[in-house]
């Protein structure tokens, strides 16, 4: 019984940590969001290189609902404020620091192998909370990223029949790119195709903790893995976009994952999604929303794990 509760309650907490990572981790170009005021102004059909300065923030807010059938359905809601802290060196450091709400149900009765008192037992509402702290380092000439750090935690209680199941899961993640993941190739056109690619070398901390009704659990694990990224990236017509912050003229990106040519483990699966600014679905585009007149993306739309994650612009200061 240890195991079952200990296995679906990782399992659970990997669920999460994925759909939060792919909302406030993954392509990290593509939720840089910032803008210099709000309105719908015009825009030419080619966009150049944005330049940012120290101070200048960014906040967005982020929804994503998913639906695993063998073992829970889950809605994330949450907010990210990005922030430039230094610009030299070429170099721009912007941090992150993002706080999101996880609401999982989970139905053991699809599983098809626990008794009805087992099924009794899990049949309530789990409540989680998570947050995002950590920087990425872009090179300023083009926004090309050269290295993200983020650290995941994750809280969240079961309450039970036989007691409280406190839980808590950690992973820091610390990504660089060579050569520099130049996902803009800029400037930015209307109806363009180009290639992306890079090898990103992830190097993974995790570590989980169970405290259970008169006893708890912990482990954790390290590990390091270099993966190819390749994305083909294509761009739409100038179109008209709103958010919370105003109505924006942009260009859409679409990006692609196409198979990579490595095969990975169960072990690699929460690295990628965690670690990696630029992992999604194969072959399932993430869209994002560039727009010249705020000097960057107004809006992201990114699948993964069988959900769809959008990140609307809701404030941001621009010097």
């Amino acid at each position: 019984m240890r195991t079952k509760w200990m296995g679906m309650l990782v399992a659970t907490a990997i669920l999460a940590s994925l759909a939060i990572a792919a909302v406030a981790l993954g392509p990290a170009n593509l939720l840089n969001l910032g803008s210099p005021g709000g309105g719908n102004t015009a825009q030419a059909s080619s966009i150049g290189v944005p330049t940012w300065h120290v101070g200048d923030f960014w906040t967005y807010h982020v929804n994503a609902s998913s639906a695993v059938p063998t073992l829970s359905a889950f809605v994330v809601t949450g907010n990210v404020t990005r922030m430039v802290t230094a610009s030299d060196g070429g170099q721009y450091n912007v941090s992150v620091h993002g706080l999101f709400h996880v609401e999982s149900l989970i139905d053991l009765a699809r599983s098809g192998d626990f008794g009805n008192a087992t099924i009794m037992l899990w049949s309530r509402t789990f409540m989680e909370n998570a947050t995002v702290e950590g920087y990425t380092l872009y090179r300023a000439s083009d926004l090309a990223e050269l290295r993200d750090v983020r650290t995941v935690r994750i809280t969240g209680s079961i309450w039970t029949e036989v007691g409280t199941f406190n839980a808590s899961y950690t992973t820091k993640v610390d990504t660089t790119y060579e050569p520099a993941l130049d996902v803009w190739a800029f400037p930015i056109s209307e109806n363009e195709t180009w290639n992306v690619s890079s090898n990103a070398t992830i190097h993974v901390w995790t570590k989980w903790r169970l405290d259970a009704p008169n006893e708890y659990f912990e482990f954790g694990h390290n590990f390091t893995v270099t993966l190819p990224i390749r994305l083909l990236a294509r761009s739409g017509m100038v179109e008209d976009v709103t958010t919370p912050a105003g109505t924006f003229s942009a260009i859409p990106v679409r990006l692609t994952l196409p198979t990579l040519d490595v095969v990975t483990n169960d072990r690699l699966t929460p690295a990628m999604g965690v670690g990696a600014d630029g992992w999604m679905e194969p072959r399932v585009p993430a869209v994002a929303w560039f727009s010249a007149a705020v000097g960057n993306v107004v809006k992201a739309a990114t699948p993964f794990g069988g959900s769809r994650i959008v990140t609307e612009l809701t404030a941001f200061h621009r010097s």
